[in-house]
């Protein structure tokens, strides 16, 4: 299947043509760009996500891919999705609702994103009714305001408690200082997809300033056919204009010396086509909306030249609506199930940092208090039959120390220790030992151990189609995971990394079905366990080239009966390439290719190679950048349905979030 789309497009009166962004002053330069450094430049740039201080990367005790801002428009990426897909060891799906990602052949159908933790600047993005990390359209940050992406593989808990235990993803937005100005762009694209987005930073002597808002709306595809419904009472399985996609952001910064106060908001409005948990096919009342906030004011103190203290208060907001209709049990009329969820939270942090010779020393505390989760669900008409009221509250303590005996050997021995209203206190290790021969080779051996406590919507939903039941002896899941990872430079211009790993997962929080009632719930499983090798080559050269490949081979098993897991390809290959192809315009290709893998019926889904090209410009005349029009072409293979349903062949199956599952 070959499919062409002209992306970013005019923005004036969302007419169809090139994006036309402008600004009232030329961009400021005095934050550095990360992607005209060289590789032994990079090495020497201070990350923070894998030890929560700015260390060397040579000594992060994991395997991190950052991409940076650049990368971002020369491959033209649309979400946050589609920049996970291309990051060693990641692989994507997507039910017409939401987005998934799977990591190291781990990717748990319904979960929504659970076992990987999103951050933004920091702050925890996971919602705590069902723990989603939202990264299609529903994430709430636009990607233009994004200056780069720290993507940790591997567990996270030691410092960061639940939901880290496959991944971090923490997603650092643009500084004011970047611009100073106004910008105003806008897109147009396939399916009447336009969108609108404008930006403004003002500086001042005494405080800097970014606003952003943006609306983003899409009819989506005006048919869909799904084979399962194939029949005249259901319009022969063709489902006409019920894809469409909505979206409105709103982002502002403040800062001020170390201090800064940032919100987001972000609203997604999304129409389901494909019918799932057996509601009416065709019906346009099938849909689910996010709204995801937060105000997060942080403050950073050096006392002395090796002591900092870093401190974190915030408020978060989420909530869920989900519509749903489903046929009367008497096989006449129509009812509608309505899922209503909300929660509010509040919470501080407080993090130490301490140098001591050579040796680091990092110590941190966090409290949060959910003032209130709230599930309801009901029919339309009638009273609710789910009416849950909570308020839960978690506590942390948590350490590192970064020891360095010699030039040659370097320890990481840290942990965090959480408490849980709803099931007590988990413990989370993580020990990497690092032998660093040259400056440019460094060998490392990482265990870790992370956790995803049991949410909400996993200990209290109740259904009333399947007869969804709560479940309060829930325990947390938890990974063990080993990793021995090697890193060398072969020059400024050329670095290799090369991991092998075993992963453990253990007591799995899945959906069960009791064979005696019919009733379902969670329950905890006895794991899955995987293992494999990856390889990745990165190329970066003065002249503006770069190129960045990878390779992974995962082999992932159910624990009990040795079978292979849903939604895991045993192979992952990727190139991202960019070239300069005139003094104002960048070429950028993107190759992916995903093995074949069973779905969670155990079904084959066939290899699929998806291929990306996109031109970008630059800024031209005067602090106007010139019109540009990407253009993405691609082709996958194997595919035989043009849209999925929930129990169609495909490499996953949607969550029940509210619905019947």
């Amino acid at each position: 299947m070959l499919s062409i789309t002209i992306r970013r497009a005019l923005l004036s009166f969302w007419i169809l043509g090139p994006v036309l962004t402008f600004s009232s002053l030329a961009q400021s330069s005095s934050v550095q760009d990360l992607t005209d450094l060289s590789v032994e430049d990079l090495s020497r740039i201070r990350l923070s996500t894998a030890s929560r201080h700015l260390e060397d990367p040579r000594k992060a005790p994991t395997a991190i891919t950052v991409i940076n801002a650049d990368e971002i428009e020369h491959y033209g990426w649309r979400t946050l999705a589609d920049l996970l897909r291309s990051v060693t060891g990641f692989y994507s799906a997507y039910d017409r609702s939401y987005t998934y990602v799977g990591v190291r052949g781990f990717l748990q159908s319904g979960d929504y994103n659970a076992r990987i933790l999103l951050l933004i600047d920091g702050h925890r993005v996971n919602d705590n009714i069902y723990d989603s990390a939202l990264i299609g359209t529903e994430f709430p940050l636009d990607l233009s305001l994004i200056d780069r992406v720290e993507v940790v593989r591997g567990p996270g808990s030691s410092l960061f408690g639940t939901d880290a235990e496959l991944a971090v993803v923490n997603v650092f937005t643009r500084p004011p200082e970047t611009q100073t100005g106004v910008e105003a762009s806008g897109e147009a694209d396939s399916f009447v997809g336009r969108k609108g987005e404008i930006r403004a930073s003002i500086r001042t002597t005494r405080f800097d300033v970014l606003l952003s808002g943006s609306v983003y709306r899409s009819n989506g595809a005006s048919q869909l056919y799904f084979p399962e419904f194939d029949s005249p009472d259901t319009n022969n399985g063709i489902a006409d204009d019920l894809d469409g996609d909505r979206y409105s952001h709103a982002f502002g910064m403040i800062r001020r010396g170390q201090f800064r106060l940032e919100g987001v908001f972000g609203v997604r409005d999304k129409i389901m086509p494909n019918a799932p948990f057996g509601t009416i096919f065709g019906d346009p009342a099938n849909r689910t909306m996010d709204t995801r906030g937060y105000v997060d004011a942080s403050y950073s103190h050096d006392f002395r030249a090796n002591t900092q203290l870093d401190l974190r208060a915030y408020y978060d907001a989420y909530r869920f609506l989900g519509s749903y209709p489903y046929t009367n049990l008497n096989g006449t009329g129509r009812s509608v199930q309505i899922n209503d969820a909300a929660a509010d939270g509040i919470g501080i942090e407080a993090v130490v940092g301490q140098r001591l010779g050579r040796h680091r020393i990092v110590a941190g505390a966090a409290v949060e208090d959910n003032l209130r989760i709230n599930q309801r669900n009901y029919y339309l008409g009638r009273p609710p039959f789910l009416d849950d009221h909570r308020s839960l509250r978690l506590a942390a303590v948590f350490g590192e120390a970064e020891l360095n005996p010699s030039g040659r050997f370097s320890f990481n021995l840290g942990g965090r220790l959480d408490w849980y209203t709803l099931f007590g206190t988990s413990l989370s290790p993580r020990v990497a030992a690092m032998y660093l021969p040259t400056r440019a080779t460094s060998l490392k051996y990482i265990f870790s151990h992370a956790f995803r406590a049991p949410d909400p919507y996993d200990e209290f939903y109740v259904d009333q189609v399947d007869l969804t039941a709560t479940n309060k002896s829930l325990k947390p899941e938890n990974i063990n995971a080993q990793t021995l990872l090697l890193e060398h430079a072969f020059n400024d211009k050329l670095h290799l990394a090369a991991s092998g790993f075993i992963n453990h997962l253990n007591q799995i929080i899945e959906e069960q079905e009791d064979a005696i009632t019919g009733d379902t719930h969670f329950t905890n499983e006895k794991g899955d366990s995987g293992r494999g090798v990856e390889m990745e080559l990165i190329a970066r050269y003065p002249s503006g080239w770069s190129a960045r490949t990878s390779y992974t081979f995962e082999e992932t098993r159910q624990s009990a009966t040795g079978a292979r897991v849903m939604n895991s390809p045993q192979h992952l290959a990727k190139f991202n390439g960019a070239a300069p192809v005139s003094r104002s315009g960048f070429l950028g290709g993107e190759f992916l290719y995903t093995g074949a893998q069973p779905n969670f019926l155990g079904q084959p889904i066939s290899p699929s190679f998806l291929v990306n090209a996109t031109f970008s410009t630059r800024t031209f005349w005067n602090g106007f950048i010139s019109p540009q029009a990407v253009t993405t072409c691609w082709t996958e293979a194997g595919r035989r349905r043009l849209a999925p349903k929930s129990n169609s062949p495909q490499p996953y199956r949607m969550g029940a979030r509210g619905a019947s599952g």
